[in-house]
């Protein structure tokens, strides 16, 4: 997949390692979120046949995680759908047998009301989940690199085929986090991309990623 940003040079994204964008000219980063965001059309994404392709739909943007209150919902869906997709048949059989009983004491107590009242036995799984509120741990969710890992491990268990999209990561990890963060797309080979504002010289805190940058006066270089 090759991301397109008018008149600079076209940038890999790939699965092997994450991908780093950094400038120090405020109207090119204004520009990269912007279009990655899918506020605007200054950013093109074209896959590996040379087919233009909605940014949206191959790149999940998440943007600075440390502005977020964590992971967002719009992966219920899909998370509800994998864990139906992994439960044993003895869990499946507790559950339906525990939410067969909860219908029935329901219906009993209906009887003590003289009205003609009767529950409706829904055994759909996916609603069950959203009945138990199932949601990730909060503490872990004040923590950037435990939302970044999350993202990236949903789209492992659920099969996502987009890219993970984020800025401003440096202002949170460290290091060694970095090293992890590289590390879990290599082994997830989950595309990972990083917009970054920051100086030439910050290439050295980003180990094993495909390093991009353009500068102030707009000029592309690829270290």
């Amino acid at each position: 997949m090759k991301i397109s940003y008018a008149g600079h040079q076209e940038i890999e994204l790939n699965s092997k390692n994450p991908t780093v964008i950094a400038t120090n000219n405020p109207t090119v980063y204004h520009d990269l979120v912007g279009g990655l965001s899918s506020f605007s059309d200054k950013v093109k994404v074209f896959d590996d046949n040379f087919e233009l392709v909605e940014v949206k739909d191959v790149i999940d943007w998440q943007g600075d995680v440390g502005l977020s209150d964590g992971v967002s919902d719009k992966y219920n869906s899909g998370i509800f759908k994998q864990l139906e997709a992994v439960l044993t048949d003895d869990q499946r059989k507790s559950i339906t047998d525990i939410n067969n009983q909860l219908y029935t004491v329901v219906q009993q107590c209906l009887f003590m009301i003289d009205l003609p009242l009767e529950v409706t036995y829904d055994w759909d799984l996916k609603r069950l989940f959203k009945y138990c509120k199932i949601h990730f741990n909060t503490d872990a969710m004040q923590n950037p690199y435990a939302i970044i890992e999350s993202i990236i491990k949903i789209h492992l268990e659920c099969g996502l085929k987009s890219a993970v999209g984020l800025t401003n990561v440096a202002h949170y990890l460290n290091q060694q986090q970095f090293i992890d963060l590289s590390n879990l797309a290599s082994s997830t080979g989950i595309s990972t991309l990083l917009v970054e504002f920051t100086d030439m010289k910050s290439q050295e805190l980003y180990t094993n990623c495909d390093f991009y940058y353009i500068d102030e006066d707009f000029v592309d270089w690829h270290l």
